[in-house]
């Protein structure tokens, strides 16, 4: 299992992804809170404030997110590592996500 550091920088890579040209029009007036929860270590669950284009990465749960995504910390990590396709977690259910989809499409572009 990843550390929480490791974990950490790995969510601050994808994040950091809204800075790329083709992303930064994207997540311009863009203001939701993506919840992660960790199935194989709760403490390690956070939350990603976007607002006008920028992010807060925040330990522990907030209860009003807009989205959440459950899975494990290798599973993310293999997805941002790009060892593991986000859309082959989701399929073999190595990830679950709740919220309107056209946000959790807007997001997937991170995880690529």
């Amino acid at each position: 299992m990843p550390s929480k550091e490791e974990l950490k920088a790995s969510l601050e890579k994808m994040v950091r992804k809204i800075d790329l040209p083709k992303n930064k029009k994207r997540f311009e007036s863009y203001n939701k809170t993506l919840q992660f929860d960790f199935e194989d270590d709760g403490s390690a669950s956070c939350h990603i404030v976007f607002k006008e284009g920028a992010f807060t990465i925040i330990d522990g749960i907030d209860e009003n997110a807009e989205l959440t995504i459950t899975t494990s910390t290798e599973t993310i990590i293999a997805i941002i590592e790009g060892t593991l396709s986000p859309t082959r977690a989701f399929m073999a259910g190595k990830i679950k996500a709740k919220g309107p989809m056209p946000d959790l499409m807007k997001l997937q572009v991170l995880m690529k």
